[in-house]
């Protein structure tokens, strides 16, 4: 394939999505190290309708951060009890559906939005609908895998 140098485009293109609601797709869970050097659960998010939104998760004392791990958890519709970690979470969470509201920060990426009255993640299940309980989730967890 040949670059054509005078077609260049000149103009930042628009690196992400539009600000809605959409249906996604967790397509990825994994631990990764911050620069600060503290482990965090990154998770990936495909829009169904085109788009990624990423969005990290720490082990914290903080409220709003625990809130949005609940948010995940609730919108995956996994149910843990007890004691984990973040890995647990990574290895139950993969190609579960959630709704999303999409924000865009700064830099013009999507994000999860949880400003105002957004909650950020909701279940793709109605209110009235029982998410069914997955019975694959603690054989996941008490799996003994590198990850």
């Amino acid at each position: 394939m040949a670059i054509y140098f005078d077609k260049l485009p000149t103009d930042k293109p628009s690196q992400s999505v539009e600000p809605g609601y959409y249906t996604a797709t967790v397509i990825k869970a994994e631990m990764v190290t911050s620069k600060s050097g503290n482990e965090n659960l990154k998770v990936t998010f495909k829009l169904d309708n085109g788009g990624f939104v990423n969005e990290f998760y720490q082990d914290t004392d903080n409220s709003f951060l625990m809130y949005k791990l609940g948010r995940l958890l609730e919108a995956t519709g996994v149910k843990l009890q007890g004691e984990g970690t973040l890995k647990d979470i990574a290895k139950v969470i993969t190609n579960r559906k959630v709704q999303i509201d999409v924000g865009v920060n700064d830099r013009g990426y999507g994000v999860v939005d949880y400003s105002g009255d957004k909650q950020g993640l909701y279940p793709i299940a109605k209110e009235s609908e029982k998410v069914e309980e997955n019975s694959d989730i603690d054989e996941a967890i008490t799996a003994d895998d590198e990850y």
